[in-house]
């Protein structure tokens, strides 16, 4: 394993800052996502998750199996990339 989440190796490390529900929370808290990651529980019973990647891709897939439980926090780069992968999943349900 790389420097950053997944399969994906690369240099250009940023790291994603994830939000869970209290409800998913106790379920992802036990999880590890990356040897590196970093984690707390927020005052809300919310559960933060911060890990590193280079590539985008394999982390997407990971936030889109949680649905409405997740929400991306930061970078902008990847709120862009999931709200875009949300739109395009949501086209496959109009008539």
């Amino acid at each position: 394993m790389g420097e950053g989440y997944g399969i994906f190796a690369g240099k250009d490390i940023q790291w994603a800052v994830l939000h869970f529900t209290p409800e998913r929370a106790r379920w992802v808290a036990s999880e590890k996502w990356h040897p590196q990651q970093k984690s707390k529980f927020l005052s809300d019973g919310t559960y933060e998750l911060k890990v590193p990647y280079s590539d985008e891709r394999e982390l997407i897939m990971d936030i889109m199996k949680h649905g409405s439980e997740i929400k991306v926090i930061a970078p902008s780069s990847l709120i862009n990339s999931v709200i875009k992968t949300l739109q395009l999943a949501a086209l496959n349900y109009h008539g």
